[in-house]
């Protein structure tokens, strides 16, 4: 097998310990071509000069002031030298030694697949339900913290949008691979265990998973979904998840500034708008058909309205 060099990338947050043994886990690896990224994002530089203490091998760039995460994880991939990339979360981690190398031999078997979705657990035998899978199959999406893909692929396709500053990137550069031809794929011999760390952390985390769903799943249509169905699907999805926010999950403030925030990104997302051709928009929407009635079978937790609305996540 050719090896060719595999950026792994952190983003840390003041949390030493955790991303320590995140570096431990890819130094560990037995694949012999491997990069290792850190960029912190910390108020202070205090994780800037550890690394560059303790581990001089692993690169280390250090932000002035804490930036988007979208952004900090473009600089990454700008930086790296890999022919892949591998982001992990500060406070996640390889599960095994042989994670790069069985990745790195099925993205080599499959060009197709721009990028590799893990399957990622807590380390308590507790794994995502939505990447949990037996086999190996195509995916609509993937986790931050748990992929590898291919450096050119992630620029094709356009790379984070930046301008959200959490949740919701990986929306848009999901349909972005599939707007330049390629696939996602889930693969369930490769695992990431993501087990939070509260250090950094909003006490209300929920809150931001709520806002982002009101912001960036209508923006996701609007900046990918091809004319004339982003009509229909930005308006339909901005007010689905505003009521969804609203009514069924009891958080109206979140709502209310969910929507405030959807309304001053609009011109951002119109200015980024490169939306996919219909052919690859309805490439992915197959996709996402095919691994929803796979989730259905498996947990029984398919939400009934996943059939309608073409929401990524």
């Amino acid at each position: 097998m050719i090896t060719p060099l595999v950026t792994v990338t952190f983003v840390g947050w003041q949390r030493r310990d955790a991303l320590e043994r995140g570096i431990k886990s890819a130094l560990d690896q037995d694949y012999p071509a491997i990069e290792i990224l850190v960029l912190d994002n910390s108020p202070k530089d205090d994780i800037h000069r550890w690394l560059l203490e303790a581990y001089p091998q692993v690169k280390s760039i250090k932000t002035a002031h804490p930036i988007p995460l979208p952004a900090a994880r473009n600089i990454l991939v700008a930086t790296a030298r890999g022919e892949f990339v591998v982001f992990h979360d500060d406070d996640s981690f390889f599960h095994s030694q042989y994670d790069v190398s069985t990745a790195v031999r099925y993205a080599q078997e499959h060009p197709e697949a721009a990028c590799l979705a893990f399957r990622v657990g807590d380390g308590t035998g507790d794994w995502n339900p939505q990447f949990d899978a037996p086999d190996a199959m195509p995916h609509y999406t993937f986790i931050a913290c748990g992929t590898m893909f291919r450096r050119t692929d992630f620029a094709a396709a356009g790379w984070y949008y930046e301008d959200f500053w959490l949740y919701g990137e990986e929306r848009v550069i999901s349909l972005g691979f599939y707007g330049i031809g390629k696939e996602i794929h889930y693969i369930p011999t490769v695992s990431s265990i993501h087990i939070p760390e509260l250090t950094g952390r909003d006490e209300d985390n929920s809150a931001r998973y709520n806002l982002c769903d009101v912001v960036m799943v209508a923006g996701t249509a609007l900046l990918k979904f091809p004319f004339p169905g982003v009509l229909f699907w930005y308006p339909a999805l901005q007010l689905f998840y505003f009521f969804q926010v609203l009514i069924l999950r009891r958080r109206p403030l979140i709502a209310i500034k969910g929507l405030l925030f959807a309304i001053k990104l609009l011109p951002s997302f119109l200015r980024h708008r490169s939306p996919i051709s219909r052919k690859a928009y309805l490439r992915w929407r197959e996709v996402r058909r095919q691994v929803n009635a796979e989730y259905l079978r498996r947990t029984g937790r398919w939400k009934w309205y996943h059939s309608y609305l073409p929401a990524v996540g």
